[in-house]
C-alpha cells in the first residue's frame, strides 16, 4: 500500500471540475441512469461536489486503514479482487464526484470484504437532512426471493400481501439486487439478505430504504406498480413519507433494544419450557445477567421440566456478559468459547491514526508487548484490552442439563452465532429454524475503530479483533450455523402470522417424547 502522499501524487485526473458543478440529487449510478431523468437542484449535502484530490485522499485513507488494521480484510475475498474493486470505485467517483457517491462507493467496498461489523455510517449532516425528507415508501413490506410484498398498507389502502412489481417504473428486483450489493454479511451468508435489508437495524430505517435514495432519483411522489387484488396489476402514484412517519407504521421487525427488557420465560406443557432472549445488548442500560437468568433457571429446575426451547431468532448479538452468562446456564459442564483473539498488526500507522477514534483509547497506541506474532503473520493478543480468552468457563451451579432445542434465524449474527457455535461443538442440542448469519468460526468484531474521512465526513467502522472459536475446525469457515431441522419463515407464514419454527419444535418434542 503506497503512502497517502504517493497515492495523491500518482492519481491521474481526466475529468474537468467545471463539468462537475451540479450533480443530480439522489441520482442513479452512471451506468444505469436514464438520460431523460430530471435533475434536481443540488440542495442536499449528499450532492456537494468533491475534488479529484479529495477523492484520492479519502480512498487512500480508507484503503490503508482496512488493509493494515482489519483482521478479516482478505478472509473471504482475495486481495486481487479487492484491488480491482478499489480501482473501479475510483473511476466511478471521478465520473460522479459527490459526497453521497463517496458514501455509496465506500459501502460497496465494505460489502465486498464480507464482514457484518464493517459498515459505513452517514455523516451527521446527511442524517439531519434525511430526517424530514420524503424518502420512504408509505407502507411496510417483506422480501422473499427478491420479491416485495406489502405486510402493512399503512394509510395507502393497498391489499396486504399485494406484490410490488415496480417503483417509479424500475423493476423491484433490480432495486433489491442493487441494495444487496451494498449490504455487508459475514462470509457466504448472502441468503439472509432478503430478511436483513427490510429489518430496522443499524441504518436509518431498513437497508432498502436507507440505500435507495443513494442509488436512484427519488421524488416526494412515488409511482408503484402492484399485482394483487380484484383488478390485477395496477399503477398508483402516492406520497413518500419522512422517517418519523415511516417509523410509526407498525410491521417492521422491532426488537427489544436492551437486554433487561428482552428476556421472556414460560412453561408450555408438562415437560417443556420456553425461554426467549431477543438481544444481548447490555451496555445502554446494563444489569447483572444473573439477575435475570438465575430466577428463570431456578424456576425451570423446580418445575421438573426436562426440555427447554431457547428462542434466539430475534437476537443479533450485543454484550459478552449477557451472551456468556446464558451459556453458563445452558452448558452443564465447563466449556471453552474462544481459542484466541487475533489482530492484523501490533501497531497503528501514524498516517491514519488522526482519522481514527474508538471507545478504547489505549487501542490507538498499542504496546507491542500485548501481542505475539504467529506463523501466519497475524498477532495473537496475550494481554488484551477486552479480556483474555479463558481456558475454561465454569458452568453455573444448577445449569440445565436436559434436552435443549434452539430456534435460529437469519437475524442471528455476531455473538449469537458464537454462542450457537459453542453449543454445536460442545453440547448435544437440536437446532430448528433458519440458517444463521454471522461467522461460526469467529467474527471480526470486539473493539471497533471509527475512521472518519476528512472531506466527505463518511465514517467507516473498522474491526480490530478477530475471534477464533474453540472447535472451529468442526464448523464451516464461510457460514453461520445450519439448523438440524429447517423451518424457515415464508411469504405465506409471514402474511398469515404463523410460526413454522415453533410449530416444528413442538412437533419434534411430541415425536421424540
Amino acid at each position: 500500500m503506497p503512502s497517502l502522499t504517493a497515492a495523491l501524487t500518482t492519481l491521474t485526473v481526466s475529468l474537468s471540475l467545471t463539468a462537475l458543478a451540479t450533480p443530480a440529487a439522489y441520482a442513479a449510478p452512471v451506468e444505469s441512469q436514464a438520460s431523460n431523468e430530471p435533475t434536481a437542484s443540488p440542495t442536499s449535502p449528499r450532492d456537494e461536489a468533491m475534488s479529484p484530490a479529495h477523492i484520492a485522499e479519502e480512498l487512500a485513507i480508507a484503503r490503508k486503514a482496512l488493509e493494515e488494521i482489519h483482521p478479516g480484510y482478505t478472509r473471504y475475498t482475495s486481495q486481487a479482487t479487492l484491488d480491482v474493486l478499489w480501482a473501479d470505485i475510483e473511476a466511478k467517483l471521478l465520473a460522479k464526484p459527490t459526497r453521497g457517491e463517496m458514501y455509496l462507493q465506500i459501502s460497496r467496498a465494505l460489502a465486498a470484504i464480507r464482514c457484518d461489523h464493517t459498515k459505513a455510517e452517514l455523516p451527521a449532516d446527511f442524517e439531519k437532512a434525511r430526517a424530514d425528507a420524503p424518502l420512504y415508501l408509505p407502507f411496510r413490506y417483506a422480501i422473499f426471493d427478491g420479491r416485495m410484498f406489502v405486510t402493512n398498507p399503512g394509510t395507502t389502502g393497498f391489499v396486504r400481501g399485494a406484490e410490488v412489481l415496480k417503483i417509479d417504473g424500475r423493476p423491484v428486483g433490480e432495486a433489491i439486487a442493487a441494495v444487496k450489493a451494498l449490504f455487508p454479511v459475514d462470509g457466504d451468508t448472502d441468503f439472509i439478505k432478503d430478511e436483513s435489508i427490510v429489518a430496522f437495524g443499524e441504518f436509518m430505517g431498513p437497508a432498502f430504504e436507507h440505500f435507495y435514495p443513494f442509488l436512484y432519483q427519488t421524488r416526494p411522489e412515488v409511482t408503484l406498480t402492484l399485482a394483487g387484488g380484484a383488478t390485477g396489476t395496477r399503477e398508483i402514484t402516492t406520497e413518500r413519507l419522512g422517517f418519523v412517519d415511516y417509523s410509526a407504521i407498525t410491521g417492521e421487525r422491532r426488537f427489544s433494544s436492551n437486554f433487561k427488557d428482552a428476556v421472556t420465560f414460560k412453561l408450555i406443557d408438562d415437560r417443556a419450557a420456553y425461554l426467549s432472549v431477543d438481544t444481548f445488548v447490555n451496555y445502554r442500560d446494563p444489569v447483572d445477567p444473573d439477575s435475570l437468568y438465575a430466577p428463570i433457571f431456578a424456576e425451570l429446575a423446580a418445575s421438573g421440566r426436562d426440555t427447554l426451547i431457547v428462542d434466539l431468532r430475534r437476537n443479533g448479538g450485543g454484550s459478552n456478559d449477557a451472551q456468556t452468562g446464558l451459556l453458563q446456564w445452558l452448558m452443564p459442564t465447563a466449556f471453552r468459547q474462544a481459542d484466541a483473539l487475533l489482530v492484523k498488526s501490533d501497531r497503528i500507522d501514524p498516517e491514519i491514526r488522526p482519522y481514527l477514534d474508538t471507545w478504547e483509547k489505549a487501542a490507538l497506541n498499542p504496546d507491542p508487548a500485548w501481542f505475539k506474532k504467529r506463523e501466519d503473520g497475524m498477532f495473537e493478543i496475550i494481554n488484551p484490552l477486552a479480556g483474555k480468552p479463558a481456558d475454561s468457563i465454569p458452568a453455573k451451579q444448577g445449569a440445565f442439563g436436559g434436552r435443549l432445542i434452539v430456534l435460529t434465524s437469519g437475524d442471528n449474527a455476531s455473538g449469537v452465532t458464537h454462542l450457537l457455535a459453542t453449543i454445536r461443538t460442545q453440547r448435544e442440542a437440536t437446532f430448528i429454524g433458519e440458517p444463521t448469519g454471522g461467522a461460526a468460526t469467529g467474527a471480526t468484531a470486539g473493539i471497533l475503530f471509527y475512521l472518519t474521512l476528512p472531506h466527505s465526513g463518511v465514517k467507516v467502522r473498522v474491526p480490530l479483533q478477530r475471534t477464533v472459536i474453540a472447535g472451529a475446525d468442526q464448523l464451516n469457515a464461510r457460514l453461520g450455523i445450519t439448523p438440524d431441522i429447517l423451518a424457515p419463515d415464508t411469504r405465506v407464514s409471514t402474511l398469515l402470522g404463523t410460526d413454522p419454527a415453533m410449530e416444528a419444535a413442538l412437533d419434534f418434542i411430541a415425536k421424540t417424547d
